[in-house]
């Protein structure tokens, strides 16, 4: 347990549960420039709580979202095969669950929007 119990970031309920502990990792994506490539680098606890009082699966903040993505190389709307499945997904999703315009897809952690733009396209409203 860290020396301060971190609180939900949704009801500030404090996080007594690990939901799974990954160890220490360096942040994902951190590329090093040469320059850097001698220096320790950095890592932060992959533990993963779970808050009893509103179920939330989080990560405690270590580093801010700005240093994390302010050099974010990923974008899933490079790949054409991934674009094709997604679609793919879509239309399949669609058909299974009977969305619609009173319907609306939540996605989390939604990157560029490469997949929610299928949806958009059906008529369906969105949230990423």
């Amino acid at each position: 347990m860290p020396a301060h119990t971190p609180r939900c970031r949704f009801c500030s309920a404090e996080l007594e549960h690990t939901f799974v502990d990954l160890g220490m990792s360096p942040p994902c994506e951190s590329f090093r420039s040469a320059a850097q490539q001698h220096e320790p680098e950095v890592f932060y606890p992959l533990r993963v709580y779970v808050c009893t009082r509103c179920w939330l699966v989080q990560l405690p903040e270590h580093i801010s979202p700005a240093e994390i993505f302010s050099d974010y190389a990923y974008f899933s709307s490079y790949s054409d095969s991934w674009l094709a499945h997604m679609e793919r997904y879509v239309a399949m999703a669609t058909e299974r669950f009977g969305l619609g315009a009173e319907s609306l897809v939540v996605e989390l952690a939604s990157n560029d929007g490469y997949l929610l733009q299928y949806f958009v396209q059906r008529g369906i409203p969105v949230l990423g």
